[in-house]
């Protein structure tokens, strides 16, 4: 709760861009109304150093790493004492995003120009925000979960279609791309080496759908795809935003009840995507380049073999990809 008698408000700062961290710490710091306490730079740190320092407001950057904002607002569901405030002009342009934040567990959000733009101004918001916050009504609800060892996205109930800051960015998002342009892989050819892994996953796993997957900044492109017609979706769509940004499988068990992707056009019209299985293809380099995933339009069962074999193929890409000429950049 916050201590109202306190002259200074105790934050943790969370943003994963040095610059960012470096002027809110400065401006904060410089008041006489809060004083940085943490600051970090993705969500599980986030989280420990919130349950550890116990601080009375935290800020949040939308787009981090491995996880948006809102899924760290949802690994923060149960610090009902902490306000938390979002950090992102492309949500604080958005009256309906900034609901969609406030039901996932934010005060409210602002824009990271506005701190530039006249840091006291910025001050007296943050002021503003910490005296009204635990006014009636307004507790942070928890936002519900059925991913096994998912990072959160945010919660796309009621929109139409996703946002593009909706999914996580790898850690190694520069790298990949570049990787991308040189391997020659971000884009619809279809080549009979991918077409082979991809027919005998399915064939294994009994999907009706196996896809080979490459993205790039703004599509997701089908390099191979068994049971399935289409050469690409836009990034914010993509399923395979969640895989390429972690080291294992990741599932989805029902899209259809999963708040991340129950309004996903993906799920709502074809090919209408229940079950999702993928596991990341790690290049030589550690590149996390692109994804191996199975789909099926029913809610299946997802067994250990499935994602030990999921796991072998993705690793046999991966070999397949390390022999392919790297061009010129």
């Amino acid at each position: 709760m916050l201590n109202r008698g306190k002259r200074e408000q105790r934050v943790v700062i969370v943003d994963d861009s040095r610059t960012t961290r470096a002027v809110l710490e400065a401006v904060l710091d410089a008041s006489t109304a809060f004083r940085v306490v943490g600051v970090a730079s993705d969500a599980p740190s986030a989280a420990k150093m919130v349950a550890d320092l116990k601080p009375d407001l935290v800020t949040i950057d939308l787009c981090m790493p491995y996880i948006d904002g809102a899924g760290l607002l949802a690994m923060l569901a149960g610090q009902n004492d902490v306000c938390k405030v979002v950090i992102s002009d492309h949500a604080a342009s958005s009256m309906a995003m900034v609901t969609r934040l406030r039901n996932a567990g934010a005060a409210t959000c602002i824009a990271k120009r506005d701190i530039a733009a006249d840091p006291a101004a910025f001050v007296r918001t943050m002021q503003g925000i910490a005296a009204s916050f635990r006014r009636p009504g307004a507790l942070p609800r928890s936002v519900p979960s059925d991913h096994e060892g998912a990072l959160r996205a945010m919660p796309y109930r009621g929109l139409r279609r996703a946002l593009p800051f909706g999914y996580p960015i790898p850690k190694d998002e520069a790298e990949r791309l570049d990787y991308l342009a040189r391997k020659h892989l971000a884009n619809a050819e279809r080549e009979r080496q991918f077409d082979l892994i991809t027919g005998h996953v399915a064939q294994l796993s009994t999907f009706p759908m196996c896809l080979m997957t490459f993205i790039d900044r703004d599509t997701q492109w089908l390099k191979s795809a068994y049971g399935l017609a289409g050469s690409s979706t836009p990034r914010c769509e993509a399923f395979c935003n969640y895989t390429i940004a972690q080291d294992d499988c990741f599932v989805v068990r029902n899209a259809a009840n999963d708040p991340a992707f129950a309004t996903n056009p993906l799920v709502t019209g074809d090919p209408q995507i229940r079950t999702y299985v993928g596991h990341p293809i790690v290049t030589q380099e550690g590149i996390h380049a692109g994804a191996l995933c199975v789909i099926d339009k029913k809610v299946r069962l997802v067994t250990d073999t499935l994602k030990a074999e999921l796991k072998g193929m993705a690793e046999i890409a991966a070999e397949t990809l390390n022999r392919r000429p790297l061009l010129a950049a």
